[in-house]
């Protein structure tokens, strides 16, 4: 009996997140322009929502943004959903800011978002790998002043290669400091962390010899502040000291922390100073609690998905975790927006309080 109530214990608490689904799509389509043009009317033409994948997200107010890999019949690569509504159908995706930052091969424009950010400024940060033609940028938008372009930097050549092929701007994470933010940003394969810093408006390199990366997660302050790397085609997780980045053209030491069950392409620390991640062709997340050593615990788990990257996540300031869900079968593709209270919030804030959260009527 007493075992019986143990395992029932157990079971309770591994299953302790309940995910609710907040929006589904059987195929996705964007808000037009009223009053279309031509050349937007060609655009809507051409627009296959087939192609519309799904790759970052940020949250901020009552807005989830994302990026959407760029491919022929996709008609912008950063947009925004709202996280609720007055009717229950799905909502359509509204480029971010407008349609005016999304012409392909302007340079001047965004050409491929990336990885994404929000900071508790009420700043939203995207990298931008760019085209053949356009370079790697960081944008970064004011979302409490009308969704206003803040800053648009261009890597130069010595940091991110304007050659298209030598550069794949991957990941961000934001280290807000006393008196300034520092962004850490991946290329994907590379053994190189790129760093931006907001004050100078300069960046740099650091190397982490022998450890190729593909994604990356920002520990919160309560601890000496880390950086968490997953390895290039591995499921090895390293962590790096940030103390080690802010000296420019340095290298930085990567420490083994454990390994995954599965390659992570996405991860994520929460305010409790808890990592998530996603895995390639995988239908689950995991968690594990970085205050403690390796255990890797299944966070979220469905049915065979199909997708090679079937989840992105974000978590809010209210201690929701946002995730969407990509489901490929024979029958064609379905998109899920979820949702789930885990009580925390992103690596940014310090750990959510009951007096923090939001009067509920």
């Amino acid at each position: 009996m007493f075992f019986a109530a143990i395992l029932l214990h157990g079971l309770c608490l591994a299953n302790a997140i309940n995910f609710t689904t907040v929006y589904e799509w059987d195929e996705f389509d964007f808000i037009w322009p009223s009053g279309a043009d031509s050349s937007h009317g060609q655009i809507k033409q051409n627009f296959k929502s087939s192609k519309v994948y799904l790759d970052y997200m940020a949250a901020f107010g009552e807005r989830l943004f994302l990026s959407i890999e760029t491919q022929s019949g996709v008609p912008a690569t950063l947009v925004w959903l709202p996280t609720s509504g007055a009717s229950t159908a799905p909502p359509k995706l509204a480029p971010f800011p407008s349609w005016n930052l999304h012409e392909k091969d302007n340079c001047d424009s965004i050409q491929w978002a990336k990885g994404m950010e929000t900071d508790t400024d009420g700043r939203l940060w995207v990298l931008d790998d760019g085209n053949r033609k356009c370079p790697g940028k960081l944008w970064i938008f004011n979302l409490v002043n009308n969704d206003t372009t803040e800053r648009v930097y261009q890597f130069p050549d010595t940091v991110v290669s304007h050659t298209f092929d030598k550069r794949w701007l991957h990941d961000i994470v934001l280290d807000k400091t006393q008196d300034d933010y520092l962004a850490y940003i991946t290329q994907v394969s590379s053994e190189n962390i790129i760093v931006y810093s907001r004050k100078t408006e300069n960046s740099w390199s650091v190397k982490i010899p022998g450890v190729r990366i593909s994604t990356l997660a920002l520990s919160t302050k309560s601890e000496a502040r880390q950086l968490y790397l997953g390895r290039y085609g591995s499921k090895e997780l390293y962590s790096v000291s940030v103390s080690e980045l802010k000296k420019e053209g340095g290298n930085a030491t990567g420490r083994l922390i454990g390994k995954w069950t599965a390659r992570p392409y996405r991860m994520l620390i929460d305010s409790a100073n808890v990592l998530y991640a996603a895995f390639n062709y995988q239908s689950y997340t995991s968690k594990r609690n970085n205050s403690t050593p390796f255990h890797e615990e299944r966070f979220h788990e469905v049915g065979q998905l199909g997708a090679g990257y079937p989840f992105t996540f974000a978590l809010d300031a209210n201690g929701s975790f946002w995730m969407t869900e990509r489901n490929e079968t024979d029958f064609g593709i379905r998109h899920k927006l979820l949702k789930a209270e885990v009580g925390a919030r992103s690596y940014l804030y310090k750990i959510l309080l009951s007096t923090d959260l939001p009067l509920r009527g």
